[in-house]
């Protein structure tokens, strides 16, 4: 390797077993909670928080309250994966009659204008959201689009003197649709998506997380080629990461 690919690469937790310095949220609303999520990122060196079963106002409340933690100038980087029922494009709580929470407020929450703490570090979302009203899948799974996604990202005037980085520089954003059939199978105790997340992340410790999420599509794909269509589970990922990311604890 080169020193100029060793200059553009993010090593995480070369340190980890001396201090923690990366933080990890797990919110799971749905009924069953595996406890993989919460060991494989233990494992990879990250501080896990997880919080179940929570209604919307209180997945509202912890995600502004993790976003303001003044923690966050110590760590090198953030993880937020959220398993919930859903719209199209918001998250429910265990109070379904309520709107829901849209995901871009939960990005947003978390862009460098708003969260500077953060600014300049990876902020990684991993999002299974199972869709509960009919005709809301997109067969379009397994897009991937790089930069920014917000339309107003040029709407914000730069201040004399600001940072150079970007508010929206750094995120990793993987969000997985199923339906919510899903969660009603005896046989599906836990999502393919996460499944297949975990497993990458275990074994493939020297694989970038790009690299890594293509063959995660991978896997996607094959199970969706043999399975009805309410058995499917569609992806997409929406990154601005600047630099080179791997999840690495070794």
């Amino acid at each position: 390797m080169t020193e100029k690919q060793t200059q553009t690469m993010f090593s995480i937790a070369t340190q980890c077993l001396l201090s923690f310095s990366y933080s990890c949220v797990i919110i799971h609303i749905c009924l069953f909670f595996p406890g993989i999520l919460r060991d494989t990122f233990t494992s990879l060196g990250y501080e896990v928080q997880s919080f179940l079963y929570l209604s919307v106002d209180d997945i509202i409340k912890v995600l502004h309250k993790v976003a303001r933690m003044p923690q966050h100038q110590d760590y090198d980087s953030f993880v937020c994966v959220l398993v919930s029922r859903g719209g199209s494009q918001s998250v429910f709580g265990v109070d379904e009659t309520h709107s829901g929470f849209p995901l871009d407020h939960i990005r947003r929450l978390f862009m460098g204008d708003v969260c500077p703490s953060l600014l300049g570090k990876p902020k990684i979302f991993f999002i299974q959201n199972y869709v509960v009203s009919e005709g809301q899948l997109e067969d379009s799974s397994f897009l991937e689009v790089d930069g920014p996604s917000v339309k107003d990202v040029e709407s914000k005037a730069r201040q004399p003197g600001a940072c150079t980085i970007h508010r929206e520089a750094d995120f990793f954003w993987s969000l997985c649709k199923a339906d919510v059939s899903l969660l009603k199978r005896p046989s599906s105790s836990s999502s393919l998506y996460l499944q297949c997340l975990c497993e990458k992340l275990g074994r493939e410790r020297k694989c970038s997380l790009l690299e890594l999420h293509i063959e995660l599509n991978s896997k996607v794909y094959d199970w969706n080629s043999r399975v009805s269509a309410k058995k499917r589970y569609y992806v997409w990922l929406q990154h601005t990461l600047r630099k080179k990311l791997i999840l690495s604890c070794t």
